[in-house]
């Protein structure tokens, strides 16, 4: 009897072990990405090389029609930068490359800085932001100089923006479509496959100068105006994304997000005072396109990128444009041991990425 028993507690257990064998490894192949749709090459480390033609427009543009709208431009030349990513993490830094002194005179000095620093998780995908330009032109402004008999734009190098922002976005057609594939290119889409996403960020902005920006309508000092201009923006929206393989290693990609984009702001003005702190709701517009190449070792790509956070006053409306065209071109190395090995004892180990 006793054989018995221990016969059927045997067989039990073996049963119980090969049903939740079968049930991982059925959920091991559920979370698969389909390689007939998408290549990784998270496993090598890849060192790019990128050079950027960035824009921002701030437009500031009052409700009321018989105030001027103004609208402020960067002089910026190319931005120079460098990516690595390795796995799971991918990080970007760039900087301004030396323009023509000529162009000080007629549209002013523009400085550049940008940082990045995110995961290339195929179905979930966390990035940190941080951008900062100074140096302005207001394009709706032109003085006349008495000393070099000529006409400008006026100059504000006072002005600039800062934005640090924190964002998130899920694939849920992350088993086909790689939206990795054209903008960090650490996947290869083999298929033409239309996915659907959502995004959601967090940001905090700044907008400042010496001297007013804007004047209040309802200021009760003339001269009292707005200084810098403070806001948070929360975003979350749904996307959908196109990558069209034109050949087996030629693709051209598109994505864009409509988003829901609520903001809550405060006015500073020249004497450091608070002013009309409030909230706004707004919709949010995400654009992304490119045309790249893939091999396993080596890529090329084309890209443009657009977004925009607008500030709904009560008396205004503040527009922040920033876009960019983007040529990267890079290779993929076999990951040293020192590597691999830090990687594991870190990013593995802590958050098991």
């Amino acid at each position: 009897m006793k054989s018995v028993l221990f016969f059927i507690i045997l067989l039990t257990c073996s049963t119980i072990h090969a049903q939740n064998k079968i049930e991982q490894q059925v959920t091991k192949n559920r979370q698969r990405v389909d390689t007939n749709y998408v290549r990784s090459y998270k496993k090598f480390f890849t060192v790019g090389l990128f050079i950027s033609a960035p824009s921002n427009t701030l437009t500031i543009t009052p409700k009321d029609s018989t105030i001027k709208t103004n609208t402020y431009r960067t002089n910026l030349a190319s931005i120079i930068g460098f990516t690595v990513g390795y796995k799971s993490i991918y990080a970007a830094v760039g900087f301004r490359a030396p323009i023509e002194a000529s162009s000080y005179s007629k549209y002013g000095k523009s400085k550049f800085k940008s940082f990045s620093i995110g995961t290339q998780n195929t179905r979930f995908f966390v990035r940190f932001d941080f951008r900062r330009i100074n140096g302005f032109y207001n394009s709706d402004s032109i003085v006349y100089v008495l000393s070099k008999n000529s006409r400008e734009y006026l100059k504000r190098s006072d002005v600039n923006t800062k934005q640090i922002m924190v964002s998130g976005l899920y694939n849920f057609s992350w088993k086909k479509y790689s939206y990795l594939s054209s903008f960090t290119f650490s996947e290869h889409q083999l298929r033409t496959r239309v996915g659907f996403m959502i995004k959601s960020s967090v940001s905090w902005n700044q907008l400042r100068s010496d001297s007013s920006l804007i004047n209040l309508k309802n200021s009760p000092v003339v001269n009292n105006g707005i200084q810098e201009l403070h806001y948070t923006s929360f975003i979350v929206g749904p996307g959908m994304g196109l990558n069209l393989v034109i050949a087996k290693r030629i693709y051209f990609s598109m994505m864009l997000f409509l988003s829901y984009d609520f903001v809550t702001y405060k006015f500073i003005d020249n004497n450091k005072n608070t002013l009309n702190q409030n909230n706004s709701f707004t919709a949010f517009f995400e654009e992304r396109v490119a045309l790249g190449y893939h091999t396993k070792r080596f890529y090329a790509g084309i890209k443009f990128m657009a977004d925009q956070i607008q500030v709904q006053t009560l008396d205004y409306k503040v527009g922040n444009l920033y876009s960019s065209f983007t040529f990267d071109v890079g290779y993929r190395f076999n990951a040293p041991g020192i590597l691999k090995k830090t990687y594991k004892n870190t990013f593995t180990r802590f958050l098991g990425l």
